[in-house]
């Protein structure tokens, strides 16, 4: 079911001419089709009112409400000709916030963008450019002092297994970690 929603979200951005008849045709389709076309749009543009969304949530929540396959395509069309539903801004946007505000590494927002349904090439270009050179070290140190500054009391043995362990949940590549280690204790 997910890689099914993954191939599909790569369209939402794009423009498609087989989407474009789809949406002329949705217009033009009964009032039930028509007035399930516009619940899905504003269902959508709720969703889109408490958080950026990638096109497979969309969808994945379209899905649920019971929508059919031609209104969410429709409607996921229509708004990513808009601007609301851009899956690279999408992955820019969270990869930013996560590295600044939770101290995220490379790995986990990997993981979590993959999860959201973004394609592989959005994810690795958009982290590609995000984690330049000394990026993710940096990140990795930040992280690795606050941690360090709660464990005062504990061995030198018992600080470095945790914050290992820390850092590997936090996403950082193990090459990150050893030098994060050496450094810090």
């Amino acid at each position: 079911m997910m890689g099914a929603l993954i191939g599909r979200a790569s369209g939402c951005g794009m423009r498609n001419a087989g989407l474009d008849e789809e949406v002329g045709a949705m217009e033009k389709r009964s009032d039930n089709d028509n007035k399930a076309f516009v619940q899905a749009k504003s269902v959508a543009y709720r969703l889109l009112t408490y958080r950026p969304r990638s096109c497979a949530e969309l969808r994945q929540k379209l899905q649920a409400k019971a929508y059919h396959e031609p209104v969410i395509d429709a409607v996921l069309e229509v708004l990513a000709r808009l601007g609301y539903v851009n899956d690279g801004q999408f992955a820019e946007q969270f990869a930013s916030s996560r590295i600044r505000l939770r101290g995220w590494g490379r790995r986990r927002i990997e993981r979590e963008l993959g999860n959201k349904g973004i394609e592989r090439r959005i994810i690795s270009g958009t982290l590609s450019r995000i984690f330049e050179h000394d990026v993710e070290i940096e990140t990795a140190k930040k992280a690795a002092e606050r941690k360090l500054a709660s464990m005062r009391s504990f061995d030198r043995k018992t600080k470095y297994r945790r914050l290992a362990g820390f850092l590997e949940r936090r996403g950082f590549s193990f090459e990150v970690i050893k030098s994060i280690l050496r450094s810090s204790i």
